[in-house]
């Protein structure tokens, strides 16, 4: 086991980048180091996969981590505006099997799978970012299904910009989008969400102004779309609420926001009719067994800072946390890295732990926690790890620039059971255990490498008199105040005749010193 705890290699803080050169002297793979579990970014109404181009690069090229295929869309099958089906969505990307670090989506794509990544990617008018919100929902579905089979990751963690967290939240909270096991369990499979600007109480950032603004940034906006239909908190001439995030009919009259025309059809949940009474997503029940974290900005200037943090009102998940920034535009949120890569910090305890296993080259990050964070001033991480067989956990580390406070093994109710750093490793029995590791975080992002590894526990032995896994001066003491201890003084035995001659004696003594700091 080595510990280094040299210059860090990322520092992201106020826009700055810097790198820093390894310690060699730790037992890592620092070219195939990866996070612990893929990411898939999802970008919002009118964004691309270059939307988080930034992101990309950052994590390819500073970080080393390994980017995937981009999943492609196109959520308007059939080109017309006038009607809205699930059979509209065409997936044109099948991810091969390997490992990849993190994906982009891609829901800019015409129906002869062309898409597009860039700032006139709606120039065809086919308008398939401004899909429906339940298009986007199964389209995030089949991504999640293409990464989990690919990689062979048992989870995944979604990071939504904008209408992004939306598409996210439809798949997360749509039990029928879940993969299901060979138990015919259905489970949604993600560890985390982070939305950043995510309209989660709608917005009626409109007429106008949303065209308006599609044409000074080069890409066109439909106020009449399927997804502006969607975002809506409520209608401008009826007053109702928006049928898709709170529920109503499927009916114009209902869904009236303009004075002489409408929306392109009011089909929100995609069924081929309208008239359905829809239950809307702020109204279905959502998973409390995962990690949450929510971006706002005060100056977003399309998504109010209520709406952009209303999950907490609406929900109040257990595992969450909220960063709050000031001074910047809607369109420039996920282009705000450091913001980005603190929501995606690593879980705080062991209910949500990200799963691991023996032998990889983890890539973690140190980062000032947010609001309602439940350890402020300290970043723990949690992960968890399965032990098949009694074994002994020894731990490399490297990079840990914010200082590593703790590296501790814990057990399933979250009771200290090892020092993760200890030189001569830690037992642990067949089951769940868990890895918390402990960092001062300072003003910029870190990032830091770990490898926990694994070895089979020798067999037990006699000499370990306290069984506690190792033969140490416990052991001799307890033998030295049984010398002379006899059968036939203690008909029950002494636990120090390791030779099992029935007495206590020098030989037994002996043994035990010959064996002092072996494992057993």
């Amino acid at each position: 086991m080595t510990s280094c705890l040299k210059k860090t290699r990322i520092l992201i803080g106020a826009s700055m980048l810097s790198c820093g050169a390894p310690c060699m002297e730790a037992q890592i793979d620092i070219n195939n180091a990866q996070l612990p579990l893929p990411v898939l970014f999802l970008h919002g109404m009118s964004g691309d996969a270059s939307s988080w181009g930034g992101m990309a690069a950052l994590l390819s090229n500073d970080a080393g981590l390994t980017e995937g295929m981009e999943l492609q869309y196109c959520l308007n099958g059939d080109g017309s505006e006038n009607s809205s089906t699930l059979d509209e969505v065409l997936p044109f990307t099948s991810l091969p099997a390997g490992h990849a670090d993190f994906f982009r989506i891609n829901f800019e794509c015409n129906a002869g799978g062309t898409c597009w990544s860039n700032s006139s990617a709606n120039s065809d008018d086919i308008f398939s970012g401004q899909a429906a919100a339940a298009k986007q929902g199964l389209a995030v579905a089949d991504a999640v299904a293409e990464i989990l089979e690919a990689t062979g990751a048992p989870e995944i963690v979604l990071v939504g910009h904008s209408m992004g967290g939306l598409a996210a939240r439809e798949y997360l909270q749509n039990p029928e989008f879940w993969p299901v096991d060979e138990n015919g369990v259905a489970h949604h499979h993600v560890a985390k969400l982070v939305t950043s600007g995510t309209p989660h109480n709608g917005s009626n950032f409109t007429v106008g102004w949303l065209e308006d603004l599609g044409d000074l940034f080069g890409f066109d906006i439909e106020q009449r779309s399927d997804a502006v239909r969607d975002l809506r908190t409520d209608y401008f001439y009826s007053g109702d609420p928006g049928v898709f995030l709170f529920g109503g009919l499927e009916d114009n009259w209902v869904l009236w926001d303009f004075l002489f025309q409408n929306f392109w059809n009011v089909d929100v949940n995609c069924n081929g009719n309208e008239g359905d009474n829809i239950v809307g997503l702020n109204q279905k029940p959502l998973s409390d067994d995962l990690e949450f974290a929510f971006i706002t900005s005060y100056d977003d200037g399309v998504v109010s800072a209520f709406s952009s943090d209303a999950m907490v009102t609406m929900y109040n998940p257990t595992h969450r946390e909220r960063f709050f920034v000031n001074g910047v535009f809607h369109t420039s949120l996920n282009d705000e890295l450091a913001l980005t890569l603190k929501g995606m910090d690593e879980p705080d305890d062991i209910q949500t732990a990200y799963p691991i296993v023996s032998g990889q080259t983890i890539m973690g990050f140190t980062s000032e926690q947010g609001t309602d964070a439940p350890h402020p001033g300290e970043d723990r991480d949690v992960y968890v790890m399965q032990v098949d067989a009694p074994s002994i956990a020894t731990l490399d580390t490297l990079w840990f620039g914010g200082g590593l406070t703790e590296a501790s093994w814990l057990d399933a109710t979250g009771n200290v059971i090892g020092d993760a750093l200890a030189a001569e490793g830690t037992l642990l029995d067949v089951g769940s255990v868990f890895l918390r590791l402990t960092t001062a975080p300072g003003p910029a992002v870190t990032n830091h490498l770990f490898a926990p590894d694994f070895a089979p526990a020798p067999p037990a032995c006699p000499e370990d008199l306290d069984n506690n896994g190792v033969i140490t001066a416990t052991d001799v003491l307890l033998s030295l105040s049984q010398f002379g201890c006899s059968d036939a003084d203690f008909p029950e035995g002494c636990s120090s005749d390791v030779d099992g001659d029935g007495i206590v004696g020098v030989n037994d003594i002996l043994s035990i010193l010959s064996m002092f700091g072996t494992f057993c």
